[in-house]
């Protein structure tokens, strides 16, 4: 035991001298890039080792102290999002501060900031210099800057605060015969958690600009990792597409294209001046959006070609999944081109994927949903019928294309 230990310590301490020293410019510009994909290879062995250092932890690490990093996890949450709303990233954006500078620019007790900026550095949040007591931005910390395209503070703001409630009652909904989720519990209500936004001051705008600034932030690595470009000059109709910043980047992209999107009428009204008002966000691609439907997915879809679900499915049940599946089999155009792209998480088990883990239980916390394995997946698409053609990996995307087709031997549709 003690040579293995002694071992395993040496070849740690080589590798992370090399990371910090130098391959520190590779290791920032091919892996913890900021502006852009990892590299792909690189990506996926980082992944492996990630998963085996975390397995090497669990095994040696004692027991208590495995617990203890559980159960006091939600002050990690907590310090992040003091840490975001004081605005402590964009302070450190030009250089690096002492904690006294720190505090004075955002009116905070040293004391108090300090201890906040302990838990952070050390969980890889900021970096700390000894030498002159200084913060600076990690990788991490730049996605948390306002003015950061990716804009990762807007999930922060949300999810440390709205969702972080909605947990405090997780407890009570998974009691036997209890129907409501931990949101509705949490707010009282027997709403879906979308009506209930809906109806809440500002709470639809927060939400999906969350899921929007998610969107564009994993943006590059959907446009990039899943072959597009088969589409040729189709229509995509993005069903659940939320606030359109999907689609409008794909019609960006992928110039050809043309889009529509399906959605609740709350938001279809929210979403319809983004496309189509000069001033809209997405006024550029407004030309080749054919069209914006409202209705219910559970009973019927519009009839196109090719069709894409966004984290959408991960908040149903299965016989509500297989229904939604089979009223877009019932509904697609069956041509060579013909599909359906789900980007949903693919459950695995490891620390690199524990990412949609956490969005597992975000899913059965506020809507009754699940993240579901690749078998999973692949039963529901057979029951509905459809056949999986491929499950594609997406960097940086806590999500993986399943691209399904038409399952041929069921097809009762005919070709248009």
């Amino acid at each position: 035991m003690d040579e293995a230990l002694q071992k395993i310590n040496l070849a740690i301490r080589e590798a992370t001298d090399a990371f910090e020293g130098p391959l520190k410019g590779d290791r920032l510009s091919k892996l913890q890039t900021t502006d852009s994909l990892p590299d792909k290879r690189l990506w996926d062995l980082a992944s492996q080792t990630v998963n085996l250092a975390d397995r090497l932890l669990r095994l040696i690490q004692p027991p208590a102290l495995q617990l203890a990093e559980n159960y006091l996890a939600y002050l990690d949450t907590k310090c992040l999002c003091a840490a975001v709303e004081h605005g402590i990233p964009d302070m450190l954006a030009s250089k690096p501060l002492t904690v006294d500078q720190l505090a004075t620019r955002s009116s905070l007790q040293p004391l108090r900031l300090k201890q906040i900026m302990r838990v952070l550095h050390n969980n890889g949040i900021f970096a700390y210099s000894a030498t002159d007591e200084t913060y600076a931005n990690t990788p991490s910390s730049t996605l948390l800057m306002s003015s950061h395209w990716t804009q990762w503070h807007r999930w922060v703001s949300l999810y440390g605060t709205t969702f972080y409630d909605f947990a405090s009652s997780i407890p009570a909904a998974i009691r036997a015969n209890e129907h409501r989720s931990a949101a509705q519990i949490t707010c009282r209500t027997e709403q879906s958690i979308f009506r209930y936004f809906a109806a809440q001051e500002g709470m639809q705008e927060k939400f999906h600009a969350a899921l929007g600034a998610g969107a564009v932030a994993q943006g590059p690595g959907l446009l990039a990792d899943y072959a597009w470009q088969d589409l040729g000059d189709a229509t995509v109709l993005d069903i659940g597409g939320g606030g359109g910043d999907f689609l409008a980047a794909l019609l960006r992209a992928y110039p050809k294209l043309h889009g529509a999107l399906f959605e609740l009428d709350s938001v279809v009204d929210m979403v319809r001046p983004k496309f189509h008002n000069a001033e809209g966000e997405f006024a550029d691609v407004g030309a080749r959006m054919v069209a914006l439907h409202v209705g219910d997915f559970l009973q019927s879809v519009p009839s196109y070609e090719v069709y894409t679900m966004k984290w959408c499915l991960h908040n149903w049940a299965d016989a509500d999944v297989v229904r939604i599946l089979e009223a877009v089999r019932k509904a697609i155009r069956v041509t060579p081109t013909a599909r359906m792209v789900i980007i949903e998480a693919v459950l695995a088990d490891g620390r690199s994927s524990r990412v949609w883990r956490y969005g597992d239980i975000t899913m059965m916390a506020t809507v009754n949903g699940q993240e579901r394995t690749e078998a999973e997946w692949r039963g529901l698409a057979k029951k509905a019928g459809w056949r999986v053609e491929s499950v594609t990996p997406l960097r940086n995307v806590w999500a993986a294309a399943i691209d399904l087709r038409p399952d041929q031997s069921t097809d009762t549709t005919t070709d248009s």
